[in-house]
C-alpha cells in the first residue's frame, strides 16, 4: 500500500495545484490529509474541492480549522484572528458553501488504521494533543516509546520529519502551503510494505500568492514574508 502524506495546505492554492499534479501521478492507494486547509491564504474552497478528488481520502482537523469555526460564531475572536492571521477566515467566512463548511465541520481530531505491518496513527498535533501541541524535528520525543503505534503521522509544525523512538516512526510531510524550513512545498509517499518514505518538494509560483495578497489589500507582513524563506529565493 502506498500512502500520499499532506498537511497545512493554509489556502494556498498555487502550491497545493503542483503538488496536487504531482499526487496524482503518484497512483497512491490512499490519501492522508493531516489538517490545517484553512488559515492565512484565501482558497480554501478550491482547495477542498481538490482534495475532495483525491481517491480514498482520509482528513483531520488543523488548529487554523477549528479556529475558524470558532471565529464563524464570534465576530471579537474574527476580529482577533484577522489581526493576526491576516483576512483569510473573513473572505472564507463570505464565501463558504454548506457542503465545504461542511467539511470543515466534519474532520476529525485523529486517524487510525491497521495494517499487517502494523498500526498507523494520525494527529496534527501530537497523540496527547491530536489539534494544538507542536512536535518539531528536534523535540524530545522520548514519550512516543510507550505508545501503540508503529507509525505515527503529524502535522502542525510545517517542517518534515523522520524519527524512530523505540519501536515507533514518527513522520511529518511539512508544509504543502507554507514551509518553514527554507525549503519548497511537501508531500510525503510512504510505502507501508517496505516503511519507505519519500518527502518531495514541489516548486510554485511564489509571485502570483505575493500578487494576491498584495491585490486583496492584506497588511500582515508574515503573509508575504514566510513564502519567500525558500532557498535559493528572494522578493527582488
Amino acid at each position: 500500500m502506498k500512502i500520499g502524506i499532506i498537511s497545512d495546505i493554509h489556502g494556498n492554492i498555487f502550491s497545493f495545484k503542483e503538488i496536487y499534479r504531482q499526487l496524482i501521478s503518484e497512483a497512491c492507494d490512499m490519501h492522508l490529509f493531516l489538517g490545517d486547509v484553512c488559515g492565512y491564504y484565501y482558497h480554501q474552497i478550491e482547495v477542498i474541492d481538490l482534495l475532495l478528488t483525491l481517491p480514498r481520502l482520509e482528513s483531520i482537523a488543523g488548529n487554523h480549522d477549528r479556529m475558524f469555526l470558532r471565529s464563524m460564531k464570534n465576530e471579537e475572536l474574527l476580529r482577533e484572528y484577522t489581526e493576526r492571521f491576516g483576512l483569510s477566515f473573513s473572505n472564507l467566512k463570505e464565501t463558504v458553501t454548506p457542503k465545504h463548511l461542511k467539511f470543515i465541520q466534519d474532520l476529525p481530531r485523529e486517524f487510525h488504521l491497521e495494517t499487517q505491518n502494523g498500526i498507523i496513527a494520525g494527529f496534527h498535533g501530537s497523540p496527547w494533543n491530536p489539534i494544538e501541541e507542536y512536535v518539531y524535528p528536534d523535540s524530545s520525543l522520548e514519550r512516543f516509546s510507550n505508545i501503540p503505534y508503529d507509525v505515527v503521522f503529524l502535522g502542525h509544525t510545517h517542517r518534515p520529519m523522520d524519527r524512530t523512538v523505540g519501536k515507533t516512526r514518527i513522520i511529518n510531510p511539512g508544509s504543502a502551503g507554507q514551509p518553514r524550513d527554507g525549503g519548497w512545498p511537501s508531500y510525503g509517499i510512504y510505502h507501508v510494505e517496505t516503511g519507505q518514505l519519500e518527502i518531495k518538494r514541489v516548486p510554485y509560483d511564489v509571485k502570483a500568492l505575493e500578487n494576491e495578497i498584495i491585490g486583496r489589500d492584506d497588511d500582515n507582513a508574515y503573509l508575504v514574508d514566510v513564502i519567500y524563506r525558500i532557498q535559493g529565493e528572494s522578493e527582488s
